[in-house]
Formats: C-alpha cells, sequence, structure tokens
C-alpha cells in the first residue's frame, strides 16, 4: 500500500542547497531531511498544527500558510515539489499548472493518486499540463518537468509545438489512442517541419520506457 512517505523512493540523495515545496505532508519532513540535508524546505498547509510547527522546527524547515491557490506566481523557484494530495484538487489541471510554473527546467512533481484515477488519466492530464518523464510506482508518480538534453531541442521549435510533440509521444508511449495519436504526429511533424533527426533525439529524451522508445523510433524511421 502507498503512503506519503513511499514518495521517497523518488528523491535521490542530495548534499546541495536545493530549493523544495512540499504541500500538506509535514509527516514526510524528516525522511526527507535525511535524503536532503542541506536542502531549503519549505511546508505549505492550510492549517498548521502544533505537531506541524514541531517537526518543522526539529527539520529546520519553514512553514506557510495556504494552498496551492495561495503560491504566488514566481516561476522556475523549486527543483522538487512534493505534492500527495494535487490529485484531490478541486481544479486538477489547473493545480498542475501552478506547479509546473514554479519547477525549475530540471524539476519534479511527485505525488499520490487514487483509484478513480488511472494511469492513462493521469498521464493525460500531466501531458496537457506540461510535465515530462512521467513515471510511476503503483499509485506514486513522478512528472518532471525537463531535462538538460530537452531543454537544448528548446531552440528549434515554439513551446506550443514542443508541447504537443510530448503530449503526442507521451500518449503513444502508454498505448493511448496510440494509432490515432501517430497520424497526429506525423500530421504535426509535416505541418512544423520537424525533421527527423530532431525528432529521434526528442523522443530519445522524453519517452521513458526503453522498449516504447524503441518501438516508436523504429516506426519513425
Amino acid at each position: 500500500m502507498c503512503d506519503e512517505r513511499s514518495l521517497m523512493e523518488f528523491v535521490p540523495p542530495n548534499f546541495l542547497p536545493v530549493p523544495v515545496l512540499v504541500i500538506d505532508a509535514a509527516e514526510i519532513l524528516p525522511d526527507l531531511r535525511k535524503i536532503l540535508p542541506a536542502a531549503q524546505i519549505a511546508l505549505l498547509t492550510t492549517e498548521p498544527t502544533p505537531a506541524q510547527k514541531k517537526i518543522c522546527a526539529e527539520v529546520h524547515a519553514d512553514i506557510f500558510v495556504g494552498d496551492w491557490t495561495s503560491l504566488p506566481p514566481a516561476p522556475k523557484v523549486f527543483e522538487l515539489i512534493v505534492a500527495p494530495k494535487i490529485f484531490s484538487a478541486n481544479d486538477v489541471y489547473a493545480a498542475l499548472l501552478t506547479l509546473n510554473s514554479l519547477l525549475t527546467d530540471s524539476g519534479a512533481l511527485l505525488a499520490l493518486f487514487n483509484e478513480s484515477w488511472t494511469k492513462r488519466d493521469v498521464v493525460k492530464i500531466l501531458d496537457d499540463a506540461i510535465y515530462k518523464e512521467i513515471i510511476f510506482s503503483g499509485k506514486l508518480v513522478r512528472a518532471g518537468k525537463c531535462t538538460a538534453e530537452v531543454a537544448a531541442l528548446k531552440d528549434f521549435f515554439t513551446p506550443d509545438v514542443r508541447a504537443q510533440l510530448s503530449r503526442l509521444l507521451h500518449r503513444i508511449e502508454y498505448d493511448i489512442d496510440a494509432e490515432e495519436n501517430f497520424q497526429r504526429l506525423a500530421d504535426l511533424c509535416a505541418r512544423e517541419g520537424i525533421f527527423a533527426e530532431y525528432l529521434t533525439d526528442f523522443v530519445e529524451q522524453v519517452v521513458v520506457h526503453a522498449a516504447a522508445k524503441k518501438s516508436i523510433v523504429a516506426r519513425l524511421t
């Protein structure tokens, strides 16, 4: 059974002072601090309790009152956002977009989803909110904002074209209307002049699973 602490399996050790935002999950802070001893950790919670304040004091984390709607429009602030309950938000898509804007280009979002969400639904909404490198472990999900390699590809096409390309590739990877999305991919490449070498590099950086990557590249070449 997955719980919020299970999300720590997605957090590699890091001894740098990386900025981290945790939303309504004070109980993970001790484990997070062990993995990220120098991190600048902020807890966002709607109603801070004495227990939460005690934990924050013990792990040297800042505490702020509010929810995702109260986050300031400060782009590319956090290297990691841990938001276990974000898929229970009133407007999940808007919440995911807001958190995406707060992530650095190499940042990632960690979350949980319940039985009302299928993996396909999770992939679709994360794609729509322009996340990449979506990785599952049971009901846990890690969604990356970007990679250095993908960032290097940004010079060629507009953000909208890259977002469409990423979205189509993820849907093909997870077999979401694969044939239809292959056709949309072909149409997009023809319309925008996306050349084969660029597309192959993009697949290599965006598609997560090796088998899917091999299959997609084989079909495109």
